[in-house]
């Protein structure tokens, strides 16, 4: 009642087309004026018409902490925005490349093939490199039992035959690595295929 007293007062001062404003100071006391003093700038205002209905909200200056949560709030927006764009990207290209699941199928097994013929290739060549570890090293055993340093040709060759070895163990796991995730890749495209045209196209 004090309310409505005070604003039918300050309305009746005012001229036809004047606005009025509520706004809260920094002790949380609500003041209502026909103009914005010093000490209501940087805080939030609503504009009031004659009658006192709210015609416009004034929102006050951010702290740092609310610029910084809308910073990241748009940040997310528009990583949101970049992934929905290439999620559509990806999926046009999928329907436009693909008629069939099971192209997808050939595509992906065209695409590890060579990592096969690579892996394939390098266990031909593992095969005799381990033999000869063996021997190598039974070997060297052999004359430091007699309390002999083996010949540096031998030690030589089974340092060379440990690094060929090892580098073509770490090829292979490479290539299976590789491997796995060509076909996570085509596995993921093709459920994603098949969730797009609904089953509707023939395997």
């Amino acid at each position: 009642m004090r309310f409505l007293v005070m604003l039918a007062l300050l309305a009746s001062a005012l001229p036809a087309q004047a606005t009025m404003y509520k706004w809260v100071d920094a002790q949380g006391k609500t003041h209502y004026s026909d103009t914005l003093p010093p000490q209501s700038l940087g805080r939030g205002n609503v504009e009031l018409d004659k009658q006192g209905l709210a015609i416009k909200r004034n929102d006050g200056a951010l702290t740092a902490e609310q610029r910084q949560q809308q910073a990241q709030a748009q940040a997310r927006k528009t990583q949101e925005n970049v992934a929905l764009t290439e999620r559509k990207r990806r999926d046009s290209a999928l329907l436009n490349t693909y008629t069939s699941p099971a192209e997808i199928d050939l595509a992906r097994d065209r695409n590890m093939e060579q990592a096969r013929l690579i892996i394939k290739s390098n266990d031909a060549r593992l095969t005799p490199l381990r033999a000869t570890r063996v021997q190598l090293a039974q070997q060297i055993a052999g004359i430091t039992r007699n309390q002999k340093p083996p010949p540096a040709h031998l030690t030589q060759a089974r340092d060379a035959n440990a690094a060929e070895i090892v580098r073509l163990e770490q090829l292979q796991a490479q290539k299976n690595k590789e491997m796995d995730e060509t076909r996570a890749k085509f596995d993921a495209d093709k459920a994603r295929y098949i969730e797009l045209t609904q089953g509707a196209r023939p395997q």
